[in-house]
């Protein structure tokens, strides 16, 4: 008997007399494959730019700092404590101020960082011009590459740094004191426009400081950061005088922000999905009404209710499925080549849909667990609606339609 029904079953997916897939399985399948690429492709595209901004932003910048208006007594073992944690990369001591440079004609504030060739930021591995070696050799500073060229300040010029003798007096004189710019960086965020650093020393003489008072750390997962600062604190007994912040209070905002545009673009996305179910719902149930004949039959030789629901809900189980695996093949392919599709697109169309933007091409991860949620998801939506007009056929009456002829 089962076998019986599985063969009605699949004789109902093909045309009548031929071994050709019917114009219904094609095209509900094909409305489901295209739903479920979409979305995949969107929460790929959606990873990638949330992923580039939190390394291009969070790499250049301190993640974490402590700082100590007393300075730190040992910082190197302190900072060897630090990175016993699993979720710490590396620590360093360094100097961190805003400050204004100039130019002959241009003055631009900026934030001003001391630091070494020991520099545990992304920044060493965005230098296109220069080597952090060379800030221990003088009066030396390297520049964001977007800050140069706004301010007109390349490699081998001189720029001057301004520094409040006293900041709490507005009308103190203020020092000025001429650095060479000896090397340009790029990490493709706003850090290029606005951060600029400098050797230890200079900046120790700049601002007048005579010991290690901060600590930046890196981390491995920065999501975590609440919980390393608090495992931290704890097993290393750092006292309320060391104050603390992180990465979240200037950029918090900005994460939370991008992880809400991530939502509200994948449900709205995800809209396809849902008018391509109801819409295989519709050619299901408009199929039924063309078969009540042969239903009525079936009921009349003695196939129960539920027979009837298994035969109409394995079409719509196969048909779903099909569309759901041949999704997720068009949209992992499209989401691992999206840049070569829009670079072709550009070409085409004579456009260029990344020239705002800090990057030129389009970022896309395709994560395994969003593709199990994206599957489970249409997977139920198609069998809780496709119980709609699976019921129907099996409570299809076959004395009225016999009664009708």
């Amino acid at each position: 008997m089962k076998n019986l029904l599985n063969k009605i079953s699949i004789r109902y997916l093909f045309k009548a007399g031929t071994n050709r897939l019917s114009s219904l399985s094609i095209l509900t399948s094909a409305g489901i494959a295209i739903g479920t690429a979409v979305v995949i492709i969107v929460m790929s595209v959606m990873n990638g730019f949330q992923n580039e901004l939190k390394e291009r932003i969070l790499g250049a910048v301190p993640q974490v700092t402590f700082q100590n208006q007393e300075g730190f007594q040992d910082a190197d073992k302190l900072i060897e404590s630090i990175k016993e944690h699993p979720n710490v990369i590396d620590a360093q001591t360094f100097y961190i101020n805003q400050s204004i440079i100039s130019t002959n004609s241009i003055t631009r504030g900026v934030m001003l960082k001391g630091t070494d060739e020991n520099e545990i930021s992304i920044i060493p591995e965005n230098m296109i011009e220069g080597d952090l070696e060379t800030l221990n050799q003088g009066s030396n500073i390297i520049l964001g590459d977007a800050l140069a060229y706004e301010i007109g300040a390349l490699p081998g010029e001189k720029i001057t740094l301004i520094i409040a003798s006293n900041p709490d007096n507005i009308l103190s004189i203020p020092r000025t004191i001429s650095f060479l710019v000896v090397g340009l960086f790029s990490v493709g965020s706003e850090v290029d426009q606005n951060y600029a650093l400098i050797g230890k020393e200079s900046f120790q003489k700049a601002f007048s400081l005579s010991a290690d008072s901060m600590l930046e750390i890196r981390l491995d997962d920065v999501l975590d950061v609440q919980n390393t600062v608090s495992d931290i604190r704890r097993d290393l007994n750092i006292g309320p005088s060391v104050q603390v912040s992180t990465w979240g209070e200037k950029y918090g905002s900005l994460f939370r922000a991008t992880q809400l545009e991530r939502l509200m673009v994948t449900l709205l996305m995800s809209l396809i999905l849902l008018i391509a179910v109801f819409s295989m719902i519709i050619s299901i149930n408009n199929f039924v009404k063309d078969k009540e004949n042969e239903i009525a039959m079936l009921r009349t030789i003695g196939y129960s209710q539920t027979e009837i629901l298994r035969i109409f809900l394995q079409i719509i189980i196969f048909l779903g499925t099909l569309g759901i695996l041949f999704g997720n093949l068009i949209g992992v392919v499209v989401s691992n080549n999206i840049t070569e599709l829009f670079n072709f697109l550009a070409k085409v169309f004579n456009i260029n849909v990344m020239s705002t933007y800090y990057v030129d091409y389009f970022p896309s991860i395709v994560m395994f667990g969003d593709i199990l949620l994206i599957n489970g998801c249409s997977f139920v939506l198609i069998v809780l609606l496709g119980l709609i007009p699976a019921l129907k056929a099996a409570k299809t009456n076959p004395i009225e339609i016999l009664n009708r002829k």
